[in-house]
């Protein structure tokens, strides 16, 4: 027995009005029984009638689908989900930013579309598509335009094997929908509330002259600085010309730093918003990456926490052999050799550590054919 709610109970709560599958849950879970709490007033009571609604749900996912679907994790700088009658949105994201990990599963929102019949869940469900907007990471949002557009999905000519044979034509039909979406989008949208609704400019700006002095204490030394009187050294930063200013997304500058030294130095300096940790950003800057044109690397290709690396220096590995396993996402999954041959480098990470996208995790080399 798996005594659980599944994602899909939204459909059964919205073509069985008044029915409240997690509160009912609860409730016989205190000891009521399940016979006093369920009135399905509004279906059938024959089996075999249909109830009178259609209901339909849209996951909507933190992914790429065009890396095989793997997790995309950052931060959701800007979103927009869609309203209005018939529609139903439950989702955990929260304004002004949603950090996605590696740790959870990659669902970010489901749209319920409800309506009596299934022409009208099609033409309302693309509606609601279009009203969606999430900024910031890669989600299946084109893959759920290029189902719901698709003329098989509409005349429900679909089944099991549809969405995997039909993937390049959806995704490429979705992504269209999305660029003139978009190109809609920008053009009825009034210039006052661009920021407010994409997310992607800010109200604080940033000039050429702007000038800010940088003091950085340890905390562990703040009381006894403050206590003994010591002097406050500072920095100084002089922005001498704007690159790019998409703040608090991104950001791109010329500065003059000074240190306490009083050496003036001149950086480009660029910020982009992430949800990565300190120990992943530093895993990705102090490990080597991997050359995806190189047949000898193996490479991490997607971020998450390394659990074990199975292959030493000098070991002999066969096509297809693990060579690590990284968690995302509460599932371990395996790094593989593309080619057999003897181990001539490994990752020199420990076990735990976070790892991010295109570490290089070994190097095979000498290719054994016979392997």
């Amino acid at each position: 027995m798996n005594p659980r709610l599944q994602v899909e109970h939204t459909i059964t709560e919205s073509i069985c009005i008044g029915v409240d599958l997690v509160k009912i849950q609860l409730l016989v879970a205190n000891g009521q029984p399940l016979s006093s709490l369920i009135e399905f007033g509004s279906l059938p009571h024959d089996p075999r009638t249909p109830p009178p609604l259609h209901s339909l749900q849209l996951r909507l996912t933190a992914e790429d689908v065009s890396n095989n679907w793997s997790l995309s994790v950052g931060k959701i700088t800007s979103f927009r989900l869609p309203s209005g009658n018939g529609i139903r949105v439950d989702t955990h994201m929260l304004a002004p930013a949603t950090i996605i990990k590696t740790d959870f599963d990659s669902l970010l929102a489901k749209i319920i579309v409800t309506t009596l019949t299934w022409k009208d869940i099609v033409s309302k469900a693309k509606r609601a598509l279009e009203d969606t907007r999430i900024e910031g990471i890669k989600t299946n949002l084109d893959a759920l335009r290029g189902i719901v557009w698709n003329a098989q999905f509409e005349a429900q000519a679909c089944d099991t094997q549809w969405l995997e044979a039909s993937i390049a034509e959806i995704l490429q039909t979705g992504e269209s929908i999305s660029r003139v979406s978009s190109s809609v989008s920008q053009l009825i949208q009034p210039a006052s509330s661009a920021s407010a609704i994409t997310g992607s400019s800010s109200s604080v700006l940033f000039r050429k002259g702007d000038a800010w002095s940088i003091t950085m204490t340890p905390e562990s030394l703040t009381n006894s600085r403050t206590n003994n009187k010591e002097p406050i050294i500072s920095s100084h930063l002089q922005l001498t010309r704007v690159l790019r200013n998409e703040f608090p997304t991104s950001l791109t500058a010329s500065v003059v730093y000074t240190g306490p030294l009083g050496s003036p130095t001149p950086f480009t300096v660029s910020i982009d918003t992430t949800n990565a940790s300190a120990g992943a950003l530093a895993s990705t800057n102090k490990h080597r990456r991997g050359d995806p044109e190189n047949p000898n690397h193996v490479i991490i290709p997607f971020p998450g926490q390394l659990m074990e690396i199975l292959v030493d220096e000098g070991d002999i590995v066969a096509k297809g052999d693990v060579v690590a396993v990284v968690r995302q996402m509460k599932m371990e999954l395996e790094i593989r050799a593309s080619r057999g041959g003897k181990v001539a480098w490994v990752f020199e990470g420990e076990d735990g550590e976070e790892v991010g996208e295109g570490i290089l995790v070994a190097e095979v080399k000498d290719d054994l054919s016979r392997l």
